[in-house]
């Protein structure tokens, strides 16, 4: 006898799919959820490890789809029991987690040799895979082309360095070894739809008409190197969802394994220029300090924020303020200030949080990585 229900689950990620047995036809056949196959096309194909990861992360969406909340402990432990019975995990080589470790790879090594050769042989062989199936595996973990990855760095990079100091065109091509001025001319003008004068003038002052009022003396200080656990996101169309899931896990990490007692501090870290980047494509992390013998759970990444000198603007107000405070660092601080940028990444530190502190008293320590102008 056919029961009137019975439990399937995805054969990809593992949530219940309510079948209705009574009403025998195509959906007997069903075996993957909406999240996993739309139209025939499969959404996304991560490792089993990974995917328990992600359902940690977004314990909200389970229980929009199932009706049943977890915490996200909960719903890895859960995960962790039922995924290794479907068939497809016991079929299926778990390769797509070392293929997202070898994609972070190369990310880091395009950050560190951003005008250097970054041809596809070289790459490939950074991540130690053939450069056909290293070309599609890039594009369908980061959304984009590899080549219009690295173009758009570049050149996002090179439109930083036009607004923040004034170096002239040729001297900047001395430095990043780019082809030559009228390729970049034409590349530059192509993506940001201005030349590279007019993209100056636009960007040469934060406050032409008071519309950003804003005048922070900055404390010139030398800080020690930093150790982070911390979490990454990159290329996404729900940039303040994410934000606000991945900072709840960075959260649940500080109260469970008491790194509040530690005077541990909550840090992001910015790898683009939020005047330059659009919003789904800056990159950032979000962390909190952690001592050197700390063990970095799995699912963050550790990262070492570099010693030196740092320029640190001290914020009182609203998180969406702190755009213009950039716009004032970079666009009216900077160019006058007797310092020029150093090349590690600008980040941010929190010293309270909203969950107990009125929204107008949050304070934000932004440090900027500096050095003497010559």
């Amino acid at each position: 006898m056919i029961p009137d229900k019975k439990t399937k689950y995805c054969q990809t990620c593992g949530i219940p799919l309510d079948i209705d047995y009574n009403n025998l036809g195509e959906d007997v056949n069903v075996e993957y959820c909406d999240y996993c196959l739309k139209h025939g096309v499969k959404g996304y194909d991560f490792s089993m490890d990974y995917l328990i990861y992600l359902w940690g992360l977004f314990p909200e969406e389970y229980y929009k789809e199932v009706g049943i909340y977890y915490t996200s402990l909960e719903i890895r432990e859960v995960m962790s029991r039922r995924l290794p019975q479907i068939k497809r995990w016991k079929q299926k080589i778990n390769t797509a987690h070392i293929l997202y470790e070898l994609i972070i790879r190369v990310q880091e090594y395009i950050n560190r040799h951003l005008f250097d050769d970054l041809s596809l042989d070289v790459l490939s062989q950074t991540a130690g895979i053939s450069k056909y199936h290293f070309r599609r595996v890039f594009k369908a973990i980061c959304g984009e082309n590899i080549g219009l990855y690295i173009q758009r760095l570049r050149l996002e990079y090179i439109a930083f360095k036009l607004i923040s100091t004034n170096i002239s065109v040729s001297e900047l091509l001395c430095q990043i070894n780019y082809q030559n001025k009228h390729t970049l001319s034409r590349a530059f003008k192509n993506y940001f739809k201005c030349t590279i004068p007019e993209f100056r003038k636009q960007n040469s002052n934060a406050n032409p008409e008071g519309m950003y009022p804003v005048q922070i003396v900055p404390c010139i200080e030398k800080v020690a190197s930093v150790r982070i656990a911390c979490l990454k996101l990159e290329w996404t169309e729900h940039l303040n969802h994410d934000f606000s899931v991945l900072w709840k896990q960075v959260l649940r990490l500080a109260e469970n394994c008491g790194l509040h007692s530690c005077s541990c501090k909550y840090i992001s870290l910015t790898l683009d220029c939020p005047l330059i980047s659009s919003e789904e494509q800056t990159r950032f992390m979000v962390g909190i300090t952690v001592p050197k013998s700390f063990d970095i759970p799995n699912g963050f990444s550790v990262y070492e924020i570099e010693a030196g000198e740092y320029a640190v603007f001290q914020f009182k107000g609203l998180y969406h303020e702190l755009n213009r405070v950039y716009r004032y660092i970079y666009l009216d601080w900077l160019p006058t200030s007797g310092y020029t940028l150093r090349e590690p990444y600008t980040f941010e530190t929190y010293l309270n949080t909203p969950e107990k502190t009125p929204l107008s008293e949050l304070r934000t320590d932004i440090y900027i990585p500096i050095m003497q102008k010559n």
